[in-house]
């Protein structure tokens, strides 16, 4: 095969790897970090080189993508894409307690209530509502950063930059620290991890406002994992918090009842509700801080 500028025979050979190891392994092509890797892969490469080699699967799939691709360019006019541009960024950032949860979208009930539904967007590399939630606000904006079994260590180590480089934010919420709990990482190497994503959130934007969210309990095995990593939230905002990028808790774990988790892990419908009452006001006064120009 010949080869040209990115050495297409190469490329070719690792996105046709990519594509089989996702076949192999169970995992959807274009799932997050998967799809970011392929489009860097396929970016540099002779299309026609590629589709002689590539199995029909993965024609099948480049294809679709190509025309969803086409589809968003086509039914998304200028002004529209300007107007997004535009708007204020919020990234909710966590695992499956912000992918499969329906607090993101009684949040929006908050935004949509109070007049800011046309100024703010949440952003993420998800767009996703696994939950069925059904807010009162039925165009509500389900982009998101959640990632179930994700760790905060792992977010912070390999993806959280990429993301913030993809879809830039201007508010960052999150909570994380439950898988690493359950895989017995230590409370000093997960505020580490934090620390990293300050880090990170201040590199992509210098006045990128954080909110960080206190861990809702378990109600399975012990929490004494979850309460030590609590307890160590409040002083460690405290002595990263600035002016310019401020950090502010939202304690979405005291009062919040066990038998307001669906599984033992994750919030139900009731539990959704408490963590949008807790998320809602500290992001509702970022966002009329941001608006006003502060």
């Amino acid at each position: 095969m010949k080869t040209c500028a990115g050495e297409p025979s190469t490329q070719v050979d690792r996105s046709l790897r990519l594509h089989r190891a996702t076949q192999d392994s169970g995992h959807e092509l274009w799932e997050g970090d998967k799809k970011a890797d392929l489009l860097a892969l396929l970016a540099p490469i002779h299309y026609d080189h590629l589709l002689k080699q590539a199995p029909q699967s993965f024609k099948m799939q480049l294809s679709n993508l190509l025309t969803i691709a086409l589809a968003g360019l086509a039914v998304a006019s200028p002004v529209e894409l300007v107007e997004r541009q535009q708007k204020l960024r919020i990234m909710p950032l966590g695992d499956s307690i912000t992918e499969i949860a329906c607090w993101r979208a009684f949040v929006w009930d908050q935004i949509a209530a109070a007049g800011f539904a046309n100024q703010v967007q949440y952003v993420g590399s998800q767009n996703s509502n696994p939950q069925g939630c059904r807010p009162t606000t039925t165009n509500w904006d389900q982009r998101h950063e959640g990632h179930s079994g994700w760790l905060a260590i792992d977010i912070a180590n390999n993806y959280l930059a990429n993301w913030l480089r993809s879809t830039p934010a201007d508010i960052v919420q999150f909570m994380l620290g439950t898988n690493d709990v359950f895989r017995g990482r230590s409370t000093n190497d997960i505020i580490a991890a934090y620390t990293k994503m300050v880090q990170i959130m201040r590199a992509a934007n210098p006045k990128m406002k954080i909110i960080v969210d206190l861990v809702i309990p378990l109600g399975v095995g012990s929490n004494s994992g979850i309460q030590a990593l609590n307890a160590r939230i409040p002083a460690w905002a405290a002595g990263l918090n600035t002016t310019e990028s401020p950090i502010v808790i939202a304690d979405c774990n005291t009062g919040y009842k066990t038998s307001d988790l669906r599984d033992g892990v994750h919030p139900s419908i009731a539990g959704d509700q408490f963590l949008a009452t807790k998320i809602g006001p500290p992001l509702l006064n970022y966002i009329r801080e941001s608006l006003a120009g502060n």
